[in-house]
């Protein structure tokens, strides 16, 4: 198991995630309402629930917002309590479950409509005997968003050997595994293609970095408090959505150019 990065407490007691986290969820809400549309999606489950920068275990919030019943699945005990907080007191339904490891997911089969991550495979154990067991309890489709091992900013981590970073998951890999499994890929490419390159530090800063200082203070509220999408599902600010997505004009830009700039590879996969 890869040692995870403990700085996710820190989400916890200060919500201000930055830009680039922000744009990213609201870009997901984007695929999420047209997932449901074409499959139906009466219940989901979202395993692993950590995997990114920012408020872990949030991302599917989208889901009970649409009244779709909400499973979360996390391994430490301690994040799962935390995110529990942050659901109540946003007044959304999610059910919370501990499992020590992936190789076991506590579900009937066919259970869900849909399972589903984001950037989190890199904390599974067996990702055979994961998938093995996703598989067993979705009936109708997985959503897979891995980190894209292609994007220019991956590339040059992994050719100055930074400290930390990990081998990505290759859809490939994906692909392979769930073939075995019976399920076909009905759906692959890029999303998270923001106007700013996939660095690991908030954009704002980034936009400071590079003398775009009025922009990055765009994303900053003068009362000195910082961005997050809880905000926009508590609605203290329900505009957050419209102000964020100015800024997704590159998500429709040519596959090739993606294949450089966009943060993520997604995947989905139904059953054969």
């Amino acid at each position: 198991m890869l040692s995870i990065d403990l700085t996710w407490r820190q989400y916890f007691e200060d919500h201000h995630e930055g830009l680039g986290t922000t744009y990213e969820r609201f870009i997901l809400h984007q695929y999420f309402e047209r997932i449901k549309g074409k499959y139906s999606v009466q219940n989901i489950l979202e395993a692993p629930s950590f995997g990114m920068t920012g408020i872990s275990g949030i991302n599917s919030m989208w889901w009970a917002a649409q009244g779709v019943p909400v499973t979360l699945m996390d391994d430490n005990e301690k994040r799962l309590e935390l995110i529990a907080h942050v659901w109540k007191d946003i007044r959304l339904e999610v059910e919370m479950v501990f499992g020590k490891d992936f190789d076991s997911l506590p579900f009937s089969n066919n259970y869900f409509d849909l399972s589903w991550n984001f950037a989190a495979l890199r904390f599974v154990p067996d990702l055979n005997r994961f998938l093995e067991e996703l598989t067993r309890v979705t009936r109708k489709v997985i959503f897979i968003c891995v980190s894209n091992m292609w994007g220019i900013a991956h590339v040059t981590r992994f050719a100055l050997g930074k400290k930390g970073e990990t081998t990505p998951i290759r859809p490939e890999s994906l692909v392979a595994i769930m073939e075995r499994l019976k399920w076909q890929t009905k759906e692959r490419g890029y999303l998270d293609v923001p106007p700013w390159p996939d660095i690991a530090m908030k954009k704002e800063e980034f936009l400071k970095a590079i003398g775009l200082k009025r922009l990055a203070e765009a994303f900053e509220r003068g009362n000195g408090e910082g961005v997050s999408i809880l905000d926009y599902f508590s609605g203290k600010h329900g505009g957050l959505d419209k102000d964020i997505l100015k800024y997704s004009f590159l998500e429709n830009s040519p596959t090739i150019f993606k294949r450089f700039w966009a943060h993520h590879h997604y995947l989905i996969f139904t059953p054969k």
